[in-house]
């Protein structure tokens, strides 16, 4: 997610200077969308995704796993692919104000929604959770530093729908079925380390 997060950076000024002209100075303008998505998921996406893991420690005896942060990353990593799949079509036929709005605003609250949840999980999970979270942190900023390199060329090669359809499908395949794999499987290979908080 992360990878595809920095990959659209690259590329949004140029989605809309294609999609509806913008000229270099005004393309900044296209990056509100995704702050108001950022916004609106850290403001409801944390408090949905804390009422979750509150509902399932309430039904474990009062005790949380780490795994019951999964259920709010597999809520977010369903509006990923929505956002990159309805960009090109909003595109085609709107106003840019609703393609900033919506698909792209989408587009960020799935980013967001996924992120926290993966951060709360590497909090509760392992003993040294600052060493957890900074090791994410440089495999997310290796993702993020290698996307955008091929991200022209791919557009350039598959067009705005394209490219956009191929980054959704990659969502889709790798954000959907790891988490949901996780809440199933997270809590038995989590276990088997020794720096687990379990242990």
């Amino acid at each position: 997610m992360y990878g595809i997060y920095y990959l659209m950076f690259a590329t949004f000024a140029n989605f809309f200077k294609e999609a509806y002209n913008f000229s270099p100075g005004i393309g900044g303008l296209c990056y509100l969308g995704l702050g108001i998505g950022f916004f609106i998921a850290t403001m409801f996406g944390a408090k949905i995704g804390d009422q979750i893991y509150a509902s399932l420690s309430a039904k474990n005896g009062g005790v949380g796993k780490p795994e019951m942060r999964v259920p709010a990353l597999i809520f977010g990593s369903f509006f990923v692919p929505i956002g990159l799949l309805y960009a090109p079509l909003f595109a085609l036929s709107v106003n840019f104000v609703l393609t900033m709005l919506f698909p792209v605003g989408i587009f960020g609250f799935g980013l967001m929604t996924t992120f926290l949840p993966i951060q709360l999980y590497l909090v509760d999970a392992f003993s040294y959770a600052a060493s957890a979270l900074a090791a994410a942190s440089v495999l997310r900023s290796l993702l993020g530093f290698i996307f955008p390199l091929f991200g022209q060329q791919m557009y350039n090669a598959l067009g705005l729908g394209g490219g956009n359809s191929l980054l959704a499908g990659l969502s889709i395949i790798l954000g959907i079925p790891f988490p949901i794999w996780i809440w199933y499987n997270g809590e038995r290979i989590r276990l088997r380390s020794k720096l687990s908080k379990a242990n």
